[in-house]
């Protein structure tokens, strides 16, 4: 088995977000810093396509930065993207009518605060369903709550911890900022933010291996080799020798044991397994036209007189099989995104992609109140990426399951000054984000300096 001669300070594992952060630390405190990725590109489960005719990047994994408070927005800003604000505005459609959810995030709070008391009394962590099927709320907002609840952290009620929601509302209203406050996106698309993390790598210090597949970590205090493959399974294996290993790999692929480490690290599987993978069924599809502008489409549907100067931004429709949409607002393109996460997403991806895409216009007739085939005809391209399915995500983003509060600690805690640990899953209270990503990947770099110091 080849073996490169050339020992360096940190291998990273990993060119997301996570990894990109940590290797910009690293090459600038003069460490010399080899990244191993998998993919051909960088960015990990951010994937930005840039269609000639589209007028917007078309985001078929993570897009936005949600809240002000977000470690994402001052990257975003020092690397001199153009960083747009949303509109706040979310609508429910029903029956081809659509009416402002001005109450809806009051619900979410009272959810969450009502998991905080049932906690309190019962002195114990349970799933997020317990409160769903018992919560004195009436059935359509219950519907609305549990599509929230699958939707924005990709989850199983029975799975998700509710003590992980409650403690975001405890602690200082993270979630009013993150759910119901101020949300961004990208106009040059998320992987410009990526591309200026690689592009600052300090050049003399820092290698970016891509194509490189990890298969195993041999390690032992203050030494670590990782055996790597080519993308193509008779690619022979080489071997990369460094001081230390920072790990910043998905969560369901450490789970699944795509990486082998030698002597196993029991402690991380403990902590593994308190943390679930949220899967997403997520398309976007790009229109002749942006139909839903035209003045007589919205005064059809809207209720409320006077509201139809504004475009429409999000739109939410409990019983559809893809309940939730969005616009490119405040750009205007005849782009439409579908969403839909948790259990939900699970039965979508267990289609081919032809019958995802059939069914995802039959959700969106429903939606808008346009017959399908006037959506077919309308309709000039899709875009879609099944991250279960993809070897090197296996799935969208994580969350805390039932009892595994203090398992993303766990999973970045450094192992003998040698293994570190980051990517969302590592950052319980941005777990699920660019933003966890990014603060893990500086945290875990933080901790290798003070272990080569």
């Amino acid at each position: 088995m080849p073996r490169d001669r050339k020992r360096v300070d940190v291998l990273i594992l990993g060119a997301g977000a996570a990894g990109l952060a940590a290797a910009r630390v690293l090459s600038h405190a003069a460490l010399r810093v080899t990244v191993i990725e998998a993919r051909p590109r960088v960015g990990g489960r951010i994937l930005t396509l840039h269609d000639p005719r589209s007028p917007v990047p078309l985001e078929l994994g993570a897009e936005f930065i949600h809240g002000a408070s977000a470690d994402t927005l001052p990257l975003a800003q020092a690397a001199g993207l153009a960083v747009i604000e949303l509109p706040g505005s979310h609508e429910l459609a029903s029956a081809g009518r659509f009416k402002p959810m001005e109450d809806f995030w009051d619900l979410v709070d009272r959810m969450n605060h009502d998991l905080a008391r049932r906690l309190a009394s019962r002195g114990k962590d349970f799933p997020v369903s317990a409160y769903l099927d018992s919560a004195r709320v009436p059935a359509a907002r219950r519907g609305l709550l549990r599509d929230f609840v699958q939707g924005f952290y990709a989850a199983h009620p029975d799975r998700l911890s509710a003590k992980s929601l409650a403690v975001e509302t405890e602690g200082g209203g993270d979630e009013a900022d993150e759910v119901a406050g101020k949300q961004f996106r990208i106009a040059n698309g998320g992987d410009a933010l990526m591309k200026w993390l690689r592009d600052g790598l300090d050049p003399d210090r820092t290698e970016v291996r891509l194509s490189t597949v990890a298969v195993s970590v041999q390690w032992k205090r203050g030494g670590v080799s990782v055996v790597c493959r080519g993308s193509s399974d008779r690619a022979p294996l080489l071997t990369l020798s460094a001081r230390t290993a920072l790990i910043t790999l998905p969560l369901a692929v450490l789970k699944a044991g795509d990486v082998r480490f030698d002597p196993a690290v029991p402690g991380k599987q403990r902590a593994l397994a308190g943390i679930e993978t949220g899967q997403v069924f997520k398309i976007v599809l790009r229109f002749r036209e942006a139909f839903w502008e035209r003045a007589e489409f919205l005064k059809e549907r809207r209720e409320q007189t006077g509201s139809n100067g504004r475009g429409l931004n999000f739109l939410h429709a409990h019983g559809a099989e893809v309940p939730t949409w969005w616009t490119s607002l405040p750009v205007r393109s005849p782009v439409l995104t579908g969403y839909v996460g948790g259990v939900a997403a699970e039965q979508l991806l267990a289609e081919d992609p032809p019958s995802r895409l059939e069914r995802s216009l039959v959700a969106l007739s429903d939606v808008l109140a346009v017959p399908r085939r006037e959506l077919e005809e309308l309709l000039d391209a899709s875009a879609s990426h099944d991250w279960r399915a993809d070897l090197f995500a296996r799935g969208a983003y994580s969350y805390i399951g039932v009892g595994g509060n203090g398992a993303p600690r766990a999973l970045g805690r450094p192992v003998d000054g040698t293994l570190f640990f980051a990517g969302e899953a590592t950052d319980g209270a941005q777990i699920g984000t660019v933003s966890g990503a990014l603060a893990s990947g500086r945290r875990a770099a933080r901790e290798v300096l003070r272990a080569l110091e």
